[in-house]
Formats: structure tokens, C-alpha cells, sequence
């Protein structure tokens, strides 16, 4: 591919096509369960009793889905009354900006 391409592809890959599959448990979310055992099944980022996350927090993952699930709600309604293309210049567009450098910190933090 050459250092250009591959660099895009690995960037490209890892902000649109990684960040989503990590919160859906998809992608690398750890080995180890909460509670240091082997992780078994799907660990994603949004069942209160996702296997990663303790017992006591189930009441904030369950509040946090509903607030993404209401957020997407808001966002396919807006979509509906204005059209997709304002709502992806207003939401989208900064989102994914915010989300493309909260991976890249992450990534960069990670590797050596």
C-alpha cells in the first residue's frame, strides 16, 4: 500500500470503523470482567449487566443508554423535520471531530 495509504487506511479504521465496535463490545474491550475474571460472551458499553462493569454502576449504564438512546431519537426526529444533510453538518460533523481526537489520544497513549 505504501506509508500514505496505509496510514489512512489505519486511521480511517481505527476512528470510523473502530471506535463504534469497541463500545459495541466487539472489538478489544479487555480480557478480564469486572471483578478480574475471564471475560465470557459479549462485554459492550451499554447492558447494565455487561459483564464489565460492577453491580454498583448498573443504575448509571442503564441511565446512560437511555440518554444515547434518547439522543438518537432526537437526532432521527431532527433528521425527519430538516433533512439528513443539516443534521450531519451540526451534530455529525462535530461528533465525529470530538470522537476522532478522544480515539487518537487513546490510540496514541496505547502504542509505542
Amino acid at each position: 500500500l505504501g506509508d500514505g495509504p496505509f496510514a489512512f487506511f489505519q486511521v480511517f479504521t481505527h476512528l470510523v470503523i473502530g471506535w463504534p465496535l469497541y463500545l459495541l463490545g466487539v472489538a478489544s474491550t479487555g480480557r478480564l470482567a469486572h471483578d478480574g475474571t475471564e471475560l465470557e460472551g459479549l462485554a459492550d458499553h451499554f447492558r447494565p449487566g455487561s459483564p464489565m462493569f460492577p453491580p454498583k454502576v448498573r443504575g448509571k449504564i442503564f441511565v446512560s443508554t437511555v440518554g444515547v438512546v434518547a439522543t438518537l431519537g432526537v437526532i432521527m426526529h431532527l433528521s425527519m423535520t430538516y433533512g439528513f444533510l443539516p443534521v450531519a453538518l451540526w451534530y455529525w460533523g462535530p461528533y465525529s471531530f470530538v470522537n476522532a481526537w478522544l480515539v487518537l489520544y487513546t490510540w496514541l497513549q496505547h502504542t509505542d
